[in-house]
């Protein structure tokens, strides 16, 4: 990823305009992510397990979330994040969490664009590549563990395409790796870092090459430095290939045209493939060797898109340069002449303020002003019920219920690996209006049913249960309606 030393201790040019591009890599993603609200999809189960985490001062090791898998082990390998997620929340509340949000996408963006700085690119280009890398990823940058996992995979990519001058920079990689084994399943990420250095340096002949390969084994040793042991390892091995998990939830499917990031994947891929069929010199084995196993790792899972996006940047950031860092030389003749400052400065007062106006603690207290979750009166609802209560809940759901109302006990969550195939199966019967439907809510005593209207997401089944005496409505709005047993 880095390309061959270079010795001259030539001055960079520092320009107005200069900060004006680099900044904008960092606070147009922060002011993006700032206009949209989070996804408790998944962050709300966080959110429990964190406060279960900081009361109990221990690791949860079984399932007590649900009725299905109850006392079933549980592995939660994402332990630290939920402190983290948990103990922000603690700080400030919702308000707390956007901005923790903000930050972690806009430290992102700004390591991948200090990346490409490596390189000898120029500020306008590295600050358009990590731009189009946020473009591509921004599907993938919901609050939840995965972004604090891609914070630290951005600082590590920095790191290793810095190490020509900065050698010791290589130890920031096992560092971060062994804080995203107890954050997030991506770890196994980590050691291809270091490992694709090492085969570069390998390819031109660098005598430190040594160097990046002992860092390689530090890193996967570091994976290791978590509660679990090795066992995070065959985790991350049976999620990643769990048939359910791939049938059943999106993000785990391989790549198609059918959602919006399969669509930003494919451009990126034909715009990568356009500027090689372009080039007339030949790009080095191993720039091409980083981009296959990114983009093969993007097609195989939608949530894999967001490494392309990280690394593809850095990579034709170094492609783009032939001579190592000559893009970035002192130019007397440009330090002769002067620039106008107004305009850089200008931009850079205009995002400043859209950051302080974007600000979430302008917001108020509403939750709704900051996730999106299930409607207040469908949560009230469900709070109103007999604490204990077997509630089928729509899956993406059924993480915010965990956190809002505790009392009720759900059939299903993300946590997909949790439950057997046969738990899924009954979960489909009803969500889906299949024949067993019934048998399922008897054998598992179903209590509740809440039940997603909206759009496409809406439950088959809800007619059937407006017709049968056994269910009443509870509660009702455009978005869901809870059916409680009559």
């Amino acid at each position: 990823m880095a390309e061959a030393p270079s010795t001259s201790t030539d001055p960079i040019n520092r320009r107005p305009i200069d900060l004006a591009w680099a900044s904008l890599a960092a606070f147009v993603p922060a002011i993006v992510v700032l206009l949209s609200r989070m996804d408790t999809i998944d962050l709300a189960y966080h959110l429990r397990a964190g406060n279960m985490i900081l009361g109990s001062h221990s690791i949860p090791r079984v399932d007590t979330f649900t009725f299905t898998a109850a006392g079933a082990p549980w592995i939660d390998q994402q332990w630290g994040a939920q402190v983290i997620l948990a103990s922000s929340m603690k700080a400030g509340g919702w308000p707390t969490l956007a901005a923790l949000q903000a930050i972690l996408v806009a430290v992102t963006f700004l390591f991948v664009y200090l990346a490409c700085r490596t390189s000898g690119a120029s500020v306008r280009l590295c600050s358009v590549l990590a731009l189009g890398g946020f473009f591509i990823a921004s599907p993938a940058l919901a609050m939840r563990p995965q972004l604090l996992a891609i914070a630290l995979f951005a600082m590590a990519l920095w790191a290793v395409a810095s190490r020509d001058r900065h050698q010791s920079r290589l130890w920031i990689v096992p560092i971060a790796a062994a804080a995203c084994a107890n954050i997030h399943g991506s770890f196994p990420l980590f050691p291809l870092l270091p490992g694709m250095a090492w085969l570069e340096d390998l390819h031109r002949k660098d005598p430190r090459a040594g160097k990046a390969l002992a860092v390689t084994v530090a890193t996967i040793a570091a994976t290791f430095l978590n509660p679990f042991g090795p066992r995070v390892w065959s985790y991350v091995a049976s999620l990643s290939t769990d048939p359910v998990i791939r049938r059943t939830i999106t993000e785990w499917a391989p790549t198609t045209l059918a959602h919006v990031s399969g669509w930003l994947m494919l451009g990126s891929g034909l715009g990568v493939a356009w500027y090689f069929a372009r080039r007339t010199i030949v790009v080095p084995w191993p720039a091409l060797l980083w981009l296959a196993i990114f983009f093969v790792l993007a097609m195989a899972a939608q949530r894999a898109i967001v490494w392309w996006a990280l690394v593809a940047p850095v990579i034709l950031s170094q492609i783009a340069v032939p001579s190592p860092r000559s893009a970035i030389r002192h130019d007397p003749a440009l330090a002769e002449r002067t620039e106008a400052r107004s305009p850089a400065v200008a931009l850079l007062v205009v995002m400043v303020l859209c950051l302080v106006v974007l600000a979430p603690w302008w917001r108020g207290s509403d939750v709704d002003r900051y996730v999106i979750s299930p409607t207040p009166g469908l949560t009230s609802a469900i709070r109103g019920l007999p604490g204990g209560t077997r509630l089928l809940a729509d899956q993406p759901w059924a993480s915010w219920f965990e956190y809002a109302t505790p009392e009720a006990k759900v059939f299903v969550d993300s946590r997909i690996e949790v439950f057997s195939a046969d738990v899924w199966h009954d979960y489909g019967q009803v969500a889906y209006a299949g024949a067993g439907w019934s048998d399922v809510l008897k054998h598992w005593d179903v209590q509740a049913i809440a039940a997603s209207k909206a759009g496409d997401t809406t439950w088959q089944l809800i007619p059937t249960l407006l017709e049968d005496p056994d269910w009443r409505i509870a509660y009702e709005d455009p978005e869901g309606i809870l059916f409680v047993r009559s």
